[in-house]
């Protein structure tokens, strides 16, 4: 039954999005760091634009992200995630630096000191667009640009002047946005806002009375609240052109830890309970640029100083002794790029410069001895210390026409990131906390890519990409070990990834099928006891199928969806990890499929189909999740030229389902996911 079931999802699955809407007039800018055609593109690029994001109205990224082909957000509590693209659902160091987090081309973090929910910084509710790259991207964006790119766009198209006020609401949670925008012949200004109450869902926390009777109460834990802004200003001035941006984003978050047991989240009681109560996260960040671009008698050349500062406050809900951690850092940055062109071809070259402070406290209030005192986790502070770190890196990139119909484009990296670091309390080994002494470790990284281009005709093209992504050890990686560790064991990890595909238009159908085969090495990651593992090695093959087809006047099919692999490429006997086993949390199927009626008076209504197949979720692959079938409604109507309302059942057969799980410290671990709930949008322009 089951082979027939993933069949059927395969046919239904066979991907679409209206994010290939109109792919062979579609101008995209992060393959390249310019604009340029999608069908022209060497490579994978996906992209989000606003509209589909309007529609939406998503209280969380993965709402918009996993209607992409090879992407999955598994949501956690709140606006915690983890990423999966072209991966497993990757958690720890391996999730903070796999993906590279843009804005505007610029990293939300400093590569060492990612964020593995770093979704939650980016302002894509209220960006113009977003678009990603599947696989490597380190040639033009450096370190943790290896399994994937998200690029928030906040460039605006639209000439007109034009206000927007939207207002969302459900029985659980409330979110607003509202934006300004003016223009003229010299220059546009931009100004947009995003405020979100959640009272998380209604989890309830249960207590007992004097007869010995348990009763619930309403809970309001884990309510969130999340505040975003967007200040953009563009000067145009001959052959000389200013952008100002100034964006940030807020968060305070009471969490709702994970429930135990086996398919716990089955369990009408225990679904509804919240475990941790005291678990929270609350961070804030600000990052401003300004953009020089100066047109020159042959090509161009662009400067972009930037400054960022990021802090995070929150409690480690997800280990035995729930630890608090505070990190912080604060950069300065520069990114060069000139670009020339030779007949029809273009060179590119650039540099990324970048210093950084940072510092990281764990400290834990009372011990923990469920792994026996040698390997406890003490009480007292376990780690405290500073960080300095200078990136430096230089790129070329190249674009060739071989003919009318073939482009070679061929580029590389080399990046060197240096880290200093200096503990503030005594170093040593306590339980299995090992603090490290004083020390400054240095790496240096080559990315190359080979990438071809083919128009068979007007409205279709192959493309083929070789490529490597790199990136240096995040600094948790190296200084926050554990006793068994050796201090800086952690080495550069690097992914070697070869694809092919075809995308184009044909009749009524836009569509997109890529293969690829990619080899992880120095793969740092941590177990489901908690013990970190380095230099392990790791394969991925998978197919990914996008489309989007205009069946009749009135309705549209869309979708997306991935069929992998991913496998341990070593073996490693304490963890019982054997070459060849699917790496824990990997499904086989991913899919995402969407039907949409366009009603004659205007307005869009759409089910959409989210499948999550089966998947081991320890390494030893020894205990499953076994997936789920999520199907959501979406709704939205003009009540006048101006005015829009729409609603949205997520949910909608109440499917009970976990978000996210695992099985860690020897337990089934469950993020509940969300049971059915209404939604109600109004917007207006003014």
């Amino acid at each position: 039954m089951k082979l027939y079931l993933n069949i059927l999802c395969i046919f239904l699955c066979l991907s679409i999005n209206p994010v290939f809407s109109q792919v062979i007039d579609e101008i995209v800018v992060t393959g390249n760091k310019s604009k340029s055609l999608l069908l022209n593109s060497a490579g994978n690029i996906a992209f989000i634009a606003e509209e589909e994001i309007v529609f939406i109205s998503s209280h969380a990224p993965a709402e918009i992200l996993n209607r992409l082909p090879g992407f999955y957000i598994s949501q956690g509590s709140g606006q915690e995630h983890l990423t999966s693209i072209r991966s497993p659902i990757l958690s720890g160091g391996a999730g903070a630096g796999s993906f590279l987090y843009l804005e505007d081309g610029i990293p939300l973090r400093s590569p060492g000191f990612g964020n593995v929910n770093g979704l939650m910084e980016t302002i894509m509710e209220i960006g113009e667009r977003t678009e990603v790259i599947r696989g490597p991207g380190s040639v033009l964006y450096g370190s943790n640009a290896i399994h994937g790119v998200v690029n928030v766009l906040t460039e605006l198209r639209d000439e007109d002047d034009h206000n927007h006020f939207g207002i969302h609401y459900s029985k659980h949670e409330a979110f607003a946005d509202v934006s300004f925008f003016r223009s003229s012949v010299d220059e546009s200004t931009s100004l947009k806002f995003y405020w979100k109450e959640d009272n998380g869902h209604s989890h309830n926390h249960g207590h007992e009375e004097d007869n010995g009777h348990e009763e619930e109460e309403n809970f309001d834990q884990p309510h969130y609240g999340q505040q975003k802004f967007l200040l953009r200003k563009d000067i145009f001035k001959g052959s000389r052109n200013y952008t100002f941006s100034l964006s940030g984003t807020n968060l305070n978050q009471e969490t709702m830890g994970y429930i135990k047991g086996f398919q716990a989240y089955k369990d009408e009681e225990k679904r509804s309970i919240n475990p941790d109560p005291e678990a929270f996260r609350d961070t804030y960040s600000i990052r401003s640029y300004l953009k020089i671009v100066q047109e020159l008698s042959k090509g161009s050349i662009i400067l972009t100083p930037y400054l960022r500062y990021t802090d995070m406050d929150f409690k480690m809900h997800f280990l035995p002794g729930k630890p608090l951690e505070e990190n912080s850092h604060k950069s300065l940055g520069l990114q060069v790029l000139y670009n020339r062109p030779f007949g029809n071809n273009v060179f590119y070259i650039g540099s990324d410069l970048e210093i950084t402070e940072g510092d990281l406290n764990e400290f834990q209030s009372a011990p923990d001895v469920s792994f026996g005192p040698r390997l406890a986790y003490p009480n007292g502070a376990h780690y405290d210390y500073n960080i300095d770190s200078q990136i430096i890196s230089f790129f070329i990139n190249t674009e060739w026409n071989l003919n009318k119909k073939t482009s070679l484009t061929a580029g590389f990296r080399i990046e060197n990131v240096e880290y200093n670091y200096n503990t503030n309390i005594e170093s040593g080994t306590k339980g299995r906390i090992q603090i490290a002494s004083n020390r400054s470790d240095d790496f240096t990284n080559v990315s190359p890519k080979l990438a071809l281009n083919h128009k068979i005709n007007e409205n279709l093209s192959l493309f083929a990409n070789l490529s490597r992504g790199s990136r240096a050890p995040q600094t948790t990686d190296l200084y926050r070990i554990q006793s068994k560790q050796i201090a800086g064991g952690a080495e550069s990890e690097k992914l070697d990834s070869i694809e092919i595909g075809i995308r184009g238009l044909t009749g009524n159908l836009e569509f997109e099928l890529v293969g690829y085969s990619m080899q992880k090495e120095k793969f740092f990651f941590r177990d489901s006891q908690g013990f970190n593992v380095e230099n392990g090695k790791t394969s991925h093959q998978g197919i990914e199928i996008g489309y989007y087809s205009k069946i009749t006047e009135n309705f549209e099919i869309s979708g997306s969806a991935s069929f992998a692999k991913h496998e341990y490429d070593f073996n490693h006997t304490p963890n019982g990890i054997e070459k060849g086993k699917t790496i824990d949390s990997a499904p086989d199927i991913i899919g995402n499929t969407r039907l949409s009626y366009l009603p004659t008076l205007g307005g869009r209504i759409e089910i959409e189909w989210l499948k999550i197949d089966d998947y081991p979720i320890d390494e030893r692959n020894a205990h499953f999740y076994k997936g789920h079938d999520v199907f959501n409604l979406r709704a939205k109507f003009p009540l006048t030229e101006k005015i829009n309302f729409g609603f949205a059942i997520n949910n909608l057969t109440d499917e009970k389902y976990a978000n996210r799980a695992d099985y860690a410290f020897g337990n089934y671990r469950y993020f509940v996911g969300h049971e059915r709930e209404f939604h109600f949008t109004f917007e207006t322009e003014f």
